[in-house]
């Protein structure tokens, strides 16, 4: 499939997850907020890129500092719902891969886990660079055995024999699970920088888990779409069999790491 495919399956998947990414999945995600916008320098009159807003939380989070803010992310599903989130912040419909903006528009361009969702990560990167005039700030999982809520529902899914038929082809969602792609993404910049951030995510039971990850998922949620029920079932307890390491109480503590990168632009 070509990447226009690609992305069009992308998009309605999280066009579809729009009313159920908080399930789990923006628990995870907020964590990098504040690091992502520290490193990148954002503060009161900073005019900001929030590229795959998604939900807008970043975006808001940016404009709570004073900046002046602009979310662009392909989802119409997504769009919608920070549109009605965050009214007074200006959303629009947009390609990471050819940004509908200027060159050297804004002074901070944020990219929270995108990169890994887009067929030409190259020409991403290119394009939040040419839009930036400052600071370009990317943030990206861990490897997935530092990334409990991704790695394990994804071996679930392989223990249970779930292949990736129901997924078209695409760019890996591993390749910038690596410190040294995520930073050679950011080549050509001036000072490029990597910080981690490492947490335990709080997870009340199974049963959120596994909500969290067929509502805040497109990939491995669309695997288990496509399984029988057996599969399913299959997958789910072999889930509550690698989570199990992790039991707190009731719950689960989920290790997480987050990546974030930053770079300026030189001009």
């Amino acid at each position: 499939m070509s990447g226009e495919g690609f992305k069009a399956f992308e998009a309605a998947g999280w066009s579809a997850r729009a009313a159920t990414f908080e399930t789990l999945m923006a628990r995870a995600t907020a964590a990098a907020v504040e690091p992502l916008l520290d490193a990148a320098g954002v503060e009161p009159g900073t005019h900001v890129l929030d590229v795959g807003s998604g939900l807008g939380d970043l975006a808001a989070a940016a404009a709570a500092r004073g900046a002046h803010v602009t979310g662009v992310d392909l989802a119409e599903g997504m769009l919608a719902a920070a549109r009605e989130r965050h009214p007074h912040i200006e959303f629009v419909q947009g390609d990471v891969e050819s940004l509908p903006f200027g060159d050297g528009r804004f002074d901070a361009v944020l990219a929270a886990f995108v990169v890994n969702h887009v067929p030409e990560p190259e020409q991403a990167a290119a394009e939040l660079a040419r839009v930036s005039r400052g600071c370009v700030a990317l943030a990206m999982w861990g490897p997935p055995r530092d990334v409990a809520l991704l790695g394990l529902p994804a071996d679930a899914a392989s223990a249970a024999g779930l292949g990736h038929e129901a997924i078209p082809e695409g760019p890996s969602s591993l390749r910038f699970t690596d410190a040294g792609e995520l930073t050679r993404l950011l080549r050509g910049l001036r000072d490029v920088q990597l910080r981690e951030v490492r947490f335990d995510l709080p997870v009340a039971s199974l049963a959120e888990l596994w909500a969290g990850v067929l509502g805040g998922t497109v990939r491995t949620a669309a695997r288990l779409a496509g399984a029988t029920p057996e599969q399913r079932d299959s997958a789910r307890a072999e889930l509550a069999r690698l989570a199990e390491p992790y039991r707190r109480g009731g719950g689960y503590a989920l290790p997480t790491t987050i990546r974030i990168a930053t770079a300026c632009c030189p001009r």
